[in-house]
């Protein structure tokens, strides 16, 4: 694989000082510096703070997120479903202080539905606010 460097290019001017241009010409394998090694980096304070700060923050983040699917969910409760019941009006019933749009995919969502059909005698457990 070839690279570029950018050059200097000094013309020979016998009047006054020498005018600099800049020029590309292909560098081959030979002449590449070395890539540097990790072994040669160096974090300033700002740099360790920065990771530091980062690399807790994800630590807390990924904490908080566990804390949460492990805490409580609520106080839930169950339903039996009666003869002429709708998902509607169960969740109308059962959590009047939720929109009925929400309050239904809850009920969805926590009994694993993937329509709004239930049939008669089909227990579903409605989650607590």
């Amino acid at each position: 694989m070839s690279s570029a460097v950018v050059e200097y290019y000094r013309p020979q001017v016998s009047v006054g000082a020498a005018v600099g241009r800049q020029r590309l010409r292909v560098v081959g394998e030979e002449e590449r510096a070395p890539a540097r090694a990790l072994a040669d980096l160096h974090l300033t304070r700002r740099g360790r703070l920065a990771l530091t700060g980062t690399v807790a923050l994800v630590l807390v983040l990924a904490l908080l997120s566990l804390v949460g699917a492990l805490g409580p969910a609520g106080a839930s409760s169950a339903v039996v479903v009666q003869p002429g019941m709708t998902l509607s009006h169960i969740a109308v019933t059962h959590l009047p202080d939720v929109p009925l749009s929400q309050a239904v995919s809850d009920i969805q969502r926590a009994n694993r539905l993937s329509t709004t059909s239930i049939a008669v005698g089909q227990e579903l457990l409605i989650p607590g606010r």
